[in-house]
C-alpha cells in the first residue's frame, strides 16, 4: 500500500509541475506583444544554444539566417506601440549574432590556417579577415587599393600584410576545393549575419533614447547602443562595474601597433571613442575616461530602474555631462600665478629703541668685558705687546699693560664684568657649596 501511495503522489506532483510550466508559458506569451515577427525573434533567442566548439558540420546550423533576416526586417518596419519590448529583444539578438560571427570566424581560421597562419594576428576583425582571404584567393598579387577599398584595411595593415605574404604565405600549398566551398558558405553566412546586426544597431541608435535616456544624454545614442548590444540590455549593463566598462568594444591587439596610445590608455573601447573623451587633448584622456566610466555605471543603474509607465527623463545624464565638462575645463585652465609684490622702500628713520630693565639685562649678557675693550684699543706712537696663546698664535694685548700697576705686584685696575659670565642656578650653587664643604671636611680629617 505504501508503494502504491508513493507512486500516486509522484504522479500527481509531476502533473502539477507540467501544469505550472504550461501556465508559465501562457503568462509569458501574454506578457509579450501580439506580433508574429517579435514572437519569432523571442523564440529564437530562448531556444538559442551556443556552439561550444567548431566542427566540420558547423554550417548546417546557420540555415535560419535567411528567415531571421526576413523576420527582423519586417519587425523593424512594424514596431507599433511595443518599442521598449522590441528594443530589449533586439539588444539580446545583437549579442547572439556576435556570438554566431565568432563561431564562423573561428571556423574560417581553421580552414585557412594551414596556408596563411599569420593572417589571424594581422587582421583580427572577422569581416575584414574573410574579405582579405577572398581577395587573396582571387588574385595572389592583390593590390593595396583593393585591400583598402574592399577589405577596408588601413595603410599600416596593408603594408604589414604585404610584407608577411612574402615570408609566411604558402604559394606552393594548394587550397583544396572542399575547403574553398566551405569557406565560401561561411563567408556568405557571416556577411548576412553582419548585415542583420548592422540594421538592428542602426534601429537601436534611432530608438535607444526611449530605453536609456540618461545614457544617451551623457555619451550619445551611438555609444549607448553599442554598450547595450554588447551587454544585452540596460539591466545587464547596470550590473557591470565601472572598471570593466572601458574595455567593452576594445579591438584586439595588432602586431604592428603599440600597446598604449599617446594618451597612455590601453582600454580603447566604445566609451574611449566617444566625443566626450575624444574632444579633449591627449593628456586628459586617461582621467576623463575614468570619470566617464564611473558616471556611465550610475546612469545605467538609473535607466534600469525606469518602468514602462514612467516618463523617460534625462536630467541626470545631462547634468553629469556638464559636471565632467566643467571639471576638465578647470584642469585645462592656466595656473593662476599671483602677482609678486615688490618689497616696500625702506624709510630713513631712526629705529625705535627698546628699553626697560629686562632688555638692559639681556643686552648686558652680550657686551664686551673691560679687558676685551682695552685689548681692542691701541696707544698712539707705541708698539703693541703680544703674547702667544695656547695654540701658538700671536695675540695683541692692546692697552692692557698700560692699565696695570706694579707697585706691590701685578694688580688689574679693570673691573670684572659679571653680566656676561656663566650663570648658575640656585640648585647648582647649593650642590657646589655642598661639594666644597665635603671636600673641606675630608681635608681636615
Amino acid at each position: 500500500m505504501d508503494e502504491d501511495f508513493t507512486k500516486e503522489l509522484e504522479f500527481d506532483l509531476a502533473e502539477e509541475e507540467e501544469e505550472d510550466e504550461e501556465l508559465g508559458k501562457i503568462d509569458k506569451l501574454e506578457q509579450e506583444p501580439d506580433n508574429d515577427d517579435l514572437l519569432f525573434v523571442g523564440r529564437f533567442i530562448e531556444d538559442y544554444k551556443p556552439e561550444l566548439r567548431v566542427e566540420s558540420d558547423v554550417l548546417n546550423r546557420f540555415s535560419y539566417v535567411s528567415l531571421l533576416n526576413e523576420k527582423v526586417s519586417s519587425l523593424l518596419c512594424n514596431v507599433g506601440n511595443n518599442l521598449s519590448w522590441v528594443l530589449h529583444r533586439l539588444n539580446e539578438l545583437c549579442y547572439l549574432l556576435q556570438n554566431e560571427v565568432r563561431v564562423l570566424h573561428a571556423y574560417s581560421k581553421d580552414l585557412y590556417r594551414d596556408k596563411f597562419a599569420e593572417l589571424e594576428s594581422l587582421v583580427p576583425n572577422p569581416k575584414q579577415y574573410v574579405q582579405v582571404i577572398d581577395i587573396i584567393e582571387r588574385d595572389d598579387d592583390a593590390s593595396a587599393e583593393m585591400l583598402e577599398s574592399q577589405a577596408q584595411l588601413s595603410k599600416e595593415q596593408v603594408l604589414v600584410l604585404k610584407m608577411s605574404m612574402k615570408t609566411s604565405y604558402r604559394d606552393d600549398l594548394a587550397w583544396p576545393e572542399e575547403k574553398k566551398v566551405e569557406f565560401s558558405r561561411a563567408r556568405g553566412k557571416m556577411l548576412e549575419i553582419l548585415a542583420i546586426e548592422s540594421n538592428v544597431k542602426q534601429f537601436i541608435i534611432q530608438k535607444v533614447s526611449h530605453v536609456a535616456p540618461n545614457l544617451c544624454a551623457f555619451i550619445g545614442p551611438e555609444v549607448t547602443s553599442h554598450l547595450l548590444s554588447h551587454a544585452g540590455g540596460v539591466h545587464e549593463l547596470s550590473q557591470i562595474p565601472s572598471c570593466n566598462l572601458a574595455s567593452i568594444g576594445k579591438n584586439k591587439h595588432l602586431t604592428h601597433e603599440q600597446h598604449t596610445s599617446l594618451a597612455e590608455v590601453r582600454q580603447e573601447g566604445y566609451i574611449y571613442r566617444s566625443d566626450l573623451v575624444q574632444s579633449l587633448p591627449y593628456e586628459y584622456h586617461k582621467q576623463a575616461l575614468r570619470m566617464v566610466c564611473a558616471k556611465v555605471a550610475l546612469a545605467a543603474r538609473v535607466d534600469a530602474g525606469i518602468t514602462p509607465g514612467n516618463k523617460a527623463n534625462d536630467t541626470l545624464g545631462s547634468r553629469w555631462r556638464r559636471e565632467i565638462e566643467q571639471k576638465i575645463l578647470k584642469q585645462r585652465e592656466a595656473v593662476n600665478n599671483a602677482v609678486v609684490k615688490p618689497l616696500p622702500v625702506p624709510k630713513d628713520e631712526p629705529k625705535k629703541k627698546r628699553a626697560g630693565r629686562k632688555f638692559r639685562k639681556y643686552k648686558q649678557q652680550f657686551q664686551l668685558s673691560n679687558l676685551r675693550q682695552l685689548q681692542n684699543r691701541m696707544e698712539f706712537g707705541k708698539q703693541e705687546q703680544t703674547i702667544l696663546d695656547a695654540y701658538g698664535e700671536e695675540v695683541g694685548l692692546g692697552m692692557v699693560n698700560s692699565s696695570l700697576q706694579n707697585a706691590t705686584g701685578v694688580r688689574s685696575v679693570t673691573k670684572t664684568n659679571y653680566n656676561n659670565s656663566a650663570k648658575l642656578t640656585k640648585a647648582m650653587k647649593k650642590r657646589i657649596e655642598r661639594a666644597n664643604e665635603q671636600a673641606r671636611n675630608g681635608w681636615q680629617q
